[in-house]
């Protein structure tokens, strides 16, 4: 059987260029002459705000409450500080919080992070609660905190059946089950949707240099990193790249470069640039995507949005462009690509 697979992609992870002086600087969106302010594309209402914590990587971090085995039957304890992965399969915690709340252990399961699969001990997590939502039976890999950032990742286990909006400009996260669809309510939003595999959502309405590109949401990466199949098709040369370190929740270091790729189009919005690290990491030979160009799009991408909302069951993302945002209206994309 191929190895149960869980994506942690740059819980700690460090930009270390080989000159420090020299500084990567993306252009962010242009004003448009009539932006005006419009009202939230998605009612969360009723939903659970929660607000959000910010770690030394630009991650979003939330308060999960988990009870021991012994107050499993009179209340939870915590808050604890999770990060929010939506790139991450599993929920993992930290080893010092499992053994502090006696967690009962389980067997171990071969995961694959950033440098390649390995053998990790898991707990049993009878009950986990982010805002009013209850996540029940968890096995969770753990790793020590001192590379996972905070005390905890929360996955795609616990993520499944809910819609999660991720406010920038109000630093908050909301969580509600999934109970009716979003609908789309002004034109600075854009719909995309993702087909399923492992797990994961994939999308392909994004282009770089006008190259299709398969793109995973990953909110739990500092960085965006491509695979070699686009840096090949960019045509960037080492010249062009910056050397730098990615270090995964093993404390293992990967190898990558790092540069500006031109032209960066999500649906109708457009960057000039964007930056990359290109890196051979194993979770792209996972996913059967280490020959196409493909990308997980990281935290200095994603806030470039006022919002991101992210309705799992029906595999739909929602962006919120800023009011600031160049949009474009060209002509049908003759581009092709596929999954």
């Amino acid at each position: 059987m191929p190895p149960l697979f869980a994506l942690i992609l740059l819980s700690t992870a460090t930009v270390t260029y080989a000159d420090p002086a020299r500084k990567l600087v993306s252009d962010t969106v242009q004003l448009p002459p009539s932006a005006t302010a419009i009202t939230p594309p998605i009612d969360f209402s009723q939903s659970e705000q929660i607000s959000i914590g910010e770690d030394r990587n630009d991650r979003m971090t939330v308060d999960v409450n988990i009870p021991s085995e012994q107050e499993l039957l009179t209340r939870d304890k915590g808050p604890y500080k999770f990060i929010i992965d939506t790139a991450a399969q599993r929920t993992v915690l930290s080893t010092e919080l499992a053994q502090a709340l006696q967690l009962e252990v389980e067997e171990s399961l071969n995961i694959t992070t950033l440098s390649g699969t390995s053998s990790i001990d898991t707990v049993y997590v009878p009950k986990l609660t982010l805002g009013g939502q209850n996540n029940l039976n968890i096995i969770a890999p753990t790793f020590k905190k001192n590379w996972l950032g905070a005390d905890g990742i929360l996955g795609l286990d616990s993520l499944q059946d809910q819609q999660v909006l991720f406010d920038f400009k109000a630093e908050e996260i909301s969580v509600r089950s999934n109970q009716k669809r979003f609908t789309k309510s002004n034109s600075r939003e854009i719909v995309v949707r993702a087909r399923r595999r492992d797990g994961q959502l994939i999308f392909t309405n994004a282009t770089i240099d006008g190259i299709k590109v398969n793109v995973i949401i990953d909110t739990g990466s500092e960085v965006s990193i491509g695979n070699f199949a686009l840096q090949k098709r960019l045509r960037l040369r080492d010249n062009q790249l910056l050397s730098t370190t990615l270090t995964d929740v093993q404390g293992k270091k990967v190898d990558a470069q790092i540069g500006l790729a031109k032209n960066f189009r999500l649906g109708r919005a457009r960057f000039a640039t964007v930056p990359l690290a290109f890196a051979n990491i194993a979770t792209f030979d996972v996913l059967k995507l280490n020959k196409r160009p493909s990308l997980f799009l990281g935290m200095d991408a994603l806030r470039k949005f006022d919002r991101i909302a992210i309705d799992f069951a029906d595999r739909r993302i929602y962006f919120l462009l800023p009011e600031s945002a160049e949009r474009f209206y060209e002509g049908r994309d003759t581009t092709k690509g596929r999954i």
